[in-house]
């Protein structure tokens, strides 16, 4: 990645599935449109879905249409019967994680914003009748209505840069497409690339992107040269002293202990999110020798939403412990206790699609930093999670062993961030306790 940093002076931003999370909301309801006109698997309406992503509704309906071959309707009626479905459920629509803090970061730091959207001027009041208001924060506003090439072409990104009063080459734009991401490099900026597509992120370096990053958390603005977030938090991770890199991270030496320092980033609000544990891949305890706690996704949907992929780490309330199981934590140091047939225990979690495993579905695998003893499955019994803070995004490893090794040192930051008074005392979090 090369940015002249003294260059970039304004952020121009893309809304869906960049600030707001419709792209789910919009395949669920579109696929089942498309599916009513013809025979299609499914594999086939997604990739047609995943090829117009990012375009204006009508550009991206007509070249569905073609992709699929449906003649029996027009492109009007389509849209019109999609947008019709759309505008019933807009209100479902939530903030992607990390949206809020990003938005008002520049606020605060009166960095001049502008909002570039291929979502014509009326579809996109409607899409924002749930919020709270905070596209009138933002400097400016262009639509896809008001140019006449949609993406891939640049025109949108001209007109905002235009309303800006600046060159675009003074402007970072944030996307999610990888037709986006060709529409801001063609109009002459620089172009961040936090894909919507999990499994392609090739395509987006293809598209020219400068910078690809898993999620907004993981959005460090004082590359480009812009005010920097003040709101991480260092926790220092013991390591081999044989270790002179650990992930990148330079070693550090005091008193005979090597540590590295990572940071992680404290959530606001927490997010709470639980239910009965299921059985997983089998590969936790086997295969990692992790004892992962898995939870069935499709019941606490929203609350997983609200959480990029990455690793998270956080409390977490087990209810109904063996009646062998005095509560007491054999690591000794009141990180566990009993507290009326409930364990309230430290956690750190992986949440999405695990890239070393390339796992099909969205996966939410806590890990419970405690010692349960051999009998310590608890299948069927009830989870709730305190999600405090983000680790790290998800990453793919080139072997088992290092995987291994990152999974454990990810726990020891869990640990070393749990017993900061800041996050401390979110174990006495009363949905822990099933108390709400």
């Amino acid at each position: 990645m090369t940015t002249p940093f003294a260059k970039v002076t304004h952020v121009i931003l893309d809304l869906d599935g960049t600030l707001i999370n419709t792209e789910q909301l919009v395949d669920e309801v579109v696929s089942a449109v498309l599916h009513k006109r013809g025979d299609f698997t499914a594999s086939r309406v997604r990739k047609a879905m995943e090829h117009v992503r990012g375009m204006r509704p009508g550009d991206g309906t007509r070249a569905v249409m073609d992709l699929l071959e449906i003649t029996d309707v027009s492109v009007d009626a389509l849209l019109a019967e999609t947008s019709a479905l759309l505008d019933a459920r807009w209100g479902e629509v939530s903030m992607m994680p990390g949206a809020r803090r990003l938005l008002d970061h520049l606020h605060v730091h009166g960095v001049k914003t502008a909002l570039a959207t291929s979502t014509p001027a009326a579809f996109l009041a409607k899409k924002m009748l749930s919020h709270d208001g905070w596209v009138e924060r933002l400097s400016v506003v262009a639509t896809g209505d008001e140019v006449e090439n949609g993406k891939p072409n640049p025109d949108i990104f001209l007109l905002a840069a235009e309303r800006l009063g600046v060159d675009p080459r003074t402007c970072v734009v944030l996307e999610d497409t990888p037709l986006g991401v060709k529409a801001a490099k063609a109009a002459g900026a620089f172009a961040i690339a936090i894909p919507s597509i999990h499994d392609d992120f090739a395509a987006y370096e293809d598209a020219g992107a400068d910078q690809t990053i898993r999620s907004l958390y993981d959005l460090d603005l004082s590359l480009w040269g812009l005010p920097p977030f003040r709101d991480r938090v260092d926790v220092a991770v013991r390591v081999a002293p044989s270790n002179t890199k650990a992930d990148g991270n330079d070693v550090r030496v005091s008193d005979n202990k090597a540590f590295v320092v990572e940071s992680v980033l404290p959530l606001s609000p927490a997010v709470r999110l639980g239910g009965p544990v299921v059985r997983g891949f089998g590969r936790g305890s086997k295969t990692l020798g992790v004892p992962t706690a898995n939870l069935d996704v499709a019941p606490i949907k929203k609350e997983s939403d609200a959480l990029a992929p990455g690793i998270y780490f956080g409390w977490a309330g087990l209810r109904g412990n063996d009646a062998n199981d005095d509560g007491n934590d054999s690591r000794n140091d009141g990180e566990a206790r009993k507290i009326e047939n409930v364990i309230i225990a430290p956690m750190v979690m992986s949440i999405g699609w695990n890239p070393f495993f390339d796992n099909a579905t969205k996966t939410v695998e806590p890990w419970l930093l405690r010692d349960f003893g051999k009998d310590g499955d608890f299948y069927g019994r009830e989870l709730r999670l305190a999600v405090l803070g983000y680790v790290r995004p998800e990453a793919d490893f080139a072997s088992l062993e290092a995987l291994v090794e990152r999974i454990h040192r990810d726990a020891d930051v869990a640990r070393g961030a749990l017993a900061m008074e800041r996050f401390e005392g979110g174990k006495e979090d009363p949905y822990l306790k099933f108390c709400t």
